[in-house]
């Protein structure tokens, strides 16, 4: 039998950003570009919630950016008022779109976690839901689901629920549920999971500033520390793991308030992960996704919008509006993740999103009619310099090729307030 050559296994760090930006539209204004807004994480995933953009209004300056493949999910309901809510969107650094052998890079990627919005049809291990339960979780936009071969990385936005709505609160139950039977059919068919996001609520009374001696009774908060390892289940709270004994800790302040100044705010974003590691050695003492791979995890407090120095609310301050979103970005960083075997862009990509792949065909179409009107008036001005005209030519077929390149390779048609 005939030996298959070895493809060679390159090793490269992972990094992964997980933001609620409060408005993708301010943020992207905030630093000039929606390139320059993602380029200042140096990161290979980045992964926003809080988009609140519906599906009419995604742009290509909102979704696409040199050197990123984005995944979004939009509100598709109205209900009390949630029109333009909610969102999440994933952006993932490449330098190669198609056949990349990049981890960055998704195998495959769906909208939601049900199964409905794409397939309209329930993912396995939900049989127990009724369709129109699933249907509903899905509507609000506020998950993507991205393969990266080694692992499944769900982008996330927990609803808010106040305590005295019980329709509300009935919802976010029940979208956590279903979202758990989900990662534990993933891990049982040997899967490795990583939730990122902010998923509306602090664990413990050691993330949340104010917590009341009853705090941890809440049942979402009992739900959350169910999840992991500690309390017998199969996840890591990864920040904790890192930083067991940090304090005043926090990811959110109150929008309306001088919150951040004095840091009373609240831990509601979160990476958690389960799994083995990628090495054979699965029964070994010690061996987990997070002691092999897991380098760093941390909160990047640079973006909060108050910073020391900035003017005090009671000198002056309470005028001044503070840019940039309520929450800080948390991060986890990678190491010993090999290279997978070479895949295309799934077909969720934005670039194939009607509304944006309408736009980049018109300017294709454009700039190719452009070539040609440049390329026949250089040789009517100077056919006797044949060196000058051949070059003129050769760069406007290699222009057109790319082009033409381009747009064949996609797919077929068919008090305080936090929020926890």
């Amino acid at each position: 039998m005939q030996q298959t050559p070895t493809r060679l296994l390159m090793e490269n760090p992972i990094k992964i950003v997980s933001y609620n930006v409060n408005g993708l539209r301010q943020r992207v204004s905030q630093f000039g570009s929606l390139s320059n807004l993602l380029n200042t994480f140096d990161a290979d995933i980045i992964c926003f919630q809080e988009t609140k953009l519906r599906r009419q209004e995604l742009t290509s300056d909102l979704v696409i950016a040199d050197g990123y493949e984005s995944f979004v999910s939009c509100t598709r309901t109205n209900n009390k008022g949630r029109i333009g809510y909610s969102g999440v969107a994933t952006f993932c650094r490449v330098k190669s779109a198609f056949l990349s052998t990049e981890v960055a890079l998704p195998v495959a990627a769906e909208e939601g976690f049900t199964g409905f919005i794409d397939r309209c049809r329930r993912k396995e291990g939900l049989e127990e839901f009724e369709k129109d339960e699933l249907v509903k979780i899905d509507s609000e936009g506020r998950c993507v689901v991205t393969d990266h071969d080694h692992f499944v990385l769900f982008n996330l936005y927990g609803p808010r629920a106040a305590h005295d709505d019980t329709e509300r609160i009935e919802f976010k139950m029940k979208f956590f549920k279903i979202l758990q039977k989900r990662w534990e059919n993933l891990l049982h068919e040997g899967r490795r999971v990583c939730v990122v996001g902010d998923l509306n609520i602090a664990p413990t009374a050691m993330d949340r500033c104010d917590a009341d001696p009853d705090f941890e009774k809440n049942e979402f908060r009992r739900w959350f520390r169910s999840m992991l390892v500690l309390s017998g289940g199969l996840f890591v709270d990864v920040f904790r793991a890192k930083h067991p004994d940090r304090r005043e800790a926090y990811t959110c302040w109150s929008s309306s308030t001088g919150a951040e100044q004095f840091n009373f705010g609240s831990r509601i974003d979160h990476i958690l992960c389960a799994g083995p590691c990628l090495h054979q050695e699965h029964d070994l003492q010690g061996h987990s996704f997070l002691s092999c791979h897991v380098k760093e995890c941390d909160i990047l407090t640079e973006y909060k919008r108050w910073k020391p120095g900035d003017t005090t609310r009671w000198k002056g301050g309470w005028g001044i509006k503070l840019e940039g979103s309520d929450h800080a970005p948390v991060y986890m960083s990678l190491e010993e993740i090999h290279d997978i075997p070479r895949h295309n862009t799934p077909p969720l990509s934005a670039r194939y999103l009607p509304m944006i792949h309408g736009v980049q065909q018109t300017l294709v179409t454009f700039l190719t009619k452009r070539q040609g009107a440049t390329q026949i008036q250089s040789s009517k001005i100077s056919s006797s310099f044949s060196d000058g005209d051949a070059t003129v030519k050769a760069c406007s077929k290699s222009m057109k090729r790319s082009f033409n390149e381009c747009s064949i390779s996609h797919p077929s048609t068919k008090s305080f307030m936090f929020f926890d």
